[in-house]
C-alpha cells in the first residue's frame, strides 16, 4: 500500500511545472520484424489508466507522444522505443527500465493489458531533458492526473484575472512563457495580447461594470494563447508589464508611459467591391527560397486561390500579375489605382536567418501619418505616400487579417506599422502580408501543400470579409 500511495503522489504532483522532452523521430534503425509500425498521428494527449492502483499510460501512446519508433520482441516480451537519440526498453511484468546505458527501477512493474504494455507514470520525469524540450514541446500530466499531454514550451496559460483600481484596470495573465507576452494588436475594439502556451483556464463569465474592458475572448488555435479585449472609450492608453510567470495589461484613464490605441476608422460596414491582390516578386526576382519553396510561385498560387474565394463570395478580385513576370512598384500601384481598388493586399512570404523565426506579419501604414498628413510647409501628401491617407482603415484591415490567421492556426500573426515599398503610390487601404516564414520548417510544410495553401487563402478571405463587416 505504501508503494501505491507513493506512485499516486508522484502522479498528482506532475503539474504544468514538471516537464519532459518531446522527442523527435530518430533516424537510427533497430533490428525488428517487418510488421512493426511507427506510431500514427493523433490528438497530442493520452489517457492515464489506473492499474491495480498505479497510474499508467499505454506504451503505444507514449511512443506516439514522443514521436518515437517502437520495436517489439515477443520472445522476451520487451518493447524498445527509440526517440530523439535515446533508447528506452520496457519489459512486461518487470519494474526495471533501461534508458540508454542507465538502469532505472520503478516502484511498480510495467504491466501488460490487452496486448499493450502499460508504463507507470512515475517514469515520465525520469526522461532526460535535452534541447528538444525548448524547441519542440514537452510532456506534462494534467493537474487532475487524468491525461498525459504534449504542450509547447510555453506550458499552460491560466485564466485572466481582472481587477479594478481607481483610474485603471489591471488584467493579470499567468503562464510559464508570460515574460515573452506581447501586444499583437492595439485596436481599441480588438486589443490583443499573445502568450506562448496552451490555455488551461476559463474566461470570466461577467465583468465588473467599472472595468475599462467590456469583453474578453480567446482567439487562435495554434501553440499560443491570444486574449482579445474590447476596451472602454474612457481608457486613454495601455501598458504591458511582463515578468517571469506573469504578464499584466494595464488600462488607464490618465497617466504617463502609456501606449496609445490605434486610431479608429468610421463606424459601419465598409465598401469592398474590388480587392486588388498583388503577388510578390516574379520573373527573375524569385524572392525568398528555402528547401525548394519559392516565394514568387507560392505568392501567385495563393493570390489565385484568394481571388477564387472572393469571387465565390461576391467580391471582384484583380491580380497585379497572373503569370511569372517582373513588375515595378509603380506598375503594381497603377494597376490597383486603375481598378479603383477598395482594398489592396500585397502577398509575400518571409525569410530569416534563424530557423526558429516563424509566423505571419501584417504591415500597414503608420496611423500617425493620417493624423498629421503631408509636408509641414505645403500640407500636401507626396503621391508615393498616398497610402498613409487611408492608414486608420489599413490598420483595421491588418488587425482583421491577423485575427483571422490566428483563428485559423496560421499564426503567430503580428501587426507592424510601416509604409512598405509595395504600398508606395497605392491610393486605397492597403497592407503587405508576409503570410508565413519559409525558412521555418513547420511554416514551410504548412504552405507548400495544396490543402495548406487553400486553408491560408480561406483565412485571408475571412479576414477581408470581417474587415468589410467592421467586426
Amino acid at each position: 500500500m505504501k508503494a501505491v500511495a507513493r506512485v499516486l503522489a508522484v502522479a498528482l504532483a506532475l503539474t504544468a511545472a514538471i516537464a519532459v522532452p518531446l522527442a523527435q523521430r530518430s533516424r537510427a534503425q533497430e533490428s525488428a520484424p517487418p510488421s512493426v509500425a511507427r506510431p500514427v498521428a493523433g490528438p497530442l494527449s493520452a489517457a492515464i489508466k489506473q492499474i491495480d492502483g498505479t497510474p499508467c499510460v499505454g506504451a503505444n501512446e507514449l511512443a506516439r507522444l514522443l514521436d518515437g519508433a517502437k520495436y517489439w520482441r515477443a520472445d522476451v516480451r520487451k518493447l524498445v522505443i527509440r526517440a530523439n537519440g535515446h533508447r528506452i526498453t520496457f519489459t512486461a511484468d518487470n519494474p526495471i527500465v533501461l534508458l540508454d546505458d542507465r538502469t532505472l527501477r520503478l516502484s511498480s512493474p510495467v504491466r501488460s493489458l490487452g496486448g499493450e504494455l502499460q508504463v507507470p507514470i512515475e517514469f515520465i520525469p525520469m526522461l532526460p531533458r535535452d534541447s528538444s524540450e525548448s524547441s519542440q514541446g514537452r510532456l506534462v500530466v494534467d493537474a487532475n492526473g487524468s491525461r498525459l499531454r504534449l504542450v509547447p514550451p510555453g506550458g499552460y496559460v491560466g485564466s485572466p484575472r481582472i481587477t479594478v483600481e481607481p483610474g485603471e484596470t489591471r488584467i493579470v495573465m499567468s503562464g510559464e512563457g508570460a515574460a515573452t507576452a506581447a501586444v499583437t494588436g492595439r485596436d481599441r475594439a480588438h486589443l490583443r495580447v499573445r502568450l506562448p502556451g496552451v490555455f488551461a483556464g476559463e474566461l470570466p463569465d461577467s465583468l465588473d461594470p467599472a472595468a475599462l474592458v467590456s469583453s474578453v475572448r480567446r482567439v487562435g488555435t495554434s501553440d499560443a494563447v491570444t486574449f482579445e479585449f474590447a476596451v472602454s472609450p474612457e481608457a486613454i492608453g495601455w501598458r504591458l508589464d511582463t515578468q517571469p510567470g506573469r504578464a499584466t495589461l494595464v488600462l488607464a484613464r490618465s497617466g504617463a508611459a502609456l501606449q496609445p490605441f490605434a486610431p479608429e476608422s468610421p463606424a459601419g460596414p465598409r465598401p469592398m467591391r474590388v480587392v486588388v491582390l498583388d503577388p510578390a516578386h516574379g520573373g527573375d526576382d524569385a524572392g525568398v527560397q528555402a528547401d525548394g519553396a519559392v516565394e514568387k510561385t507560392l505568392a501567385l498560387d495563393l493570390a489565385k486561390r484568394v481571388a477564387t474565394e472572393l469571387e465565390r463570395r461576391g467580391v471582384r478580385a484583380v491580380l497585379t500579375r497572373a503569370d511569372d513576370r517582373v513588375l515595378t512598384t509603380a506598375a503594381r500601384a497603377e494597376i490597383a489605382n486603375r481598378a479603383r481598388a477598395d482594398v489592396v493586399v500585397s502577398l509575400h512570404f518571409d525569410g530569416f536567418q534563424s530557423p526558429r523565426a516563424r509566423g505571419a506579419i501584417v504591415y500597414c501604414p503608420a496611423a500617425s501619418f493620417a493624423e498629421t498628413p503631408g509636408d509641414a510647409a505645403s500640407g500636401l501628401t507626396p503621391w508615393r505616400d498616398v497610402a498613409t491617407r487611408h492608414a486608420p482603415q489599413a490598420r483595421a484591415l491588418a488587425e482583421a487579417l491577423a485575427t483571422s490567421l490566428e483563428n485559423a492556426a496560421q499564426g503567430p500573426a503580428r501587426v507592424r506599422e510601416r509604409l512598405t515599398q509595395p504600398l508606395l503610390g497605392v491610393n486605397a487601404p492597403g497592407v503587405t502580408l508576409e503570410c508565413a516564414t519559409l525558412t521555418n520548417a513547420a511554416d514551410r510544410a504548412r504552405v507548400t501543400t495544396g490543402a495548406g495553401l487553400q486553408a491560408l487563402a480561406v483565412a485571408i478571405t475571412d479576414g477581408l470579409l470581417a474587415w468589410q463587416r467592421h467586426e
